[in-house]
């Protein structure tokens, strides 16, 4: 007997007409994005963008002060 592995065969595996016929209407919270992750990636963002601006306008005086 062959084993199958970490990815089960997609011949084995059992569509359920009852999930592709009917929608789940319940509320998930499980799959709800927090308002934490979204506040911490929007700071993450926002300090590689700002990071980009200030080297672009200050790059020329840290020349300088590296060599």
């Amino acid at each position: 007997m062959q084993e199958e592995g970490p990815f089960p065969s997609l011949i084995h595996r059992i569509v359920r007409l009852t999930r592709v016929l009917q929608p789940d209407d319940s509320i998930n919270t499980d799959e709800r994005i927090s308002i934490r992750r979204i506040v911490f990636w929007v700071a993450v963002w926002v300090g590689i963008l700002m990071g980009i601006v200030f080297y672009f306008k200050y790059a020329r005086l840290l020349t300088p002060l590296l060599g």
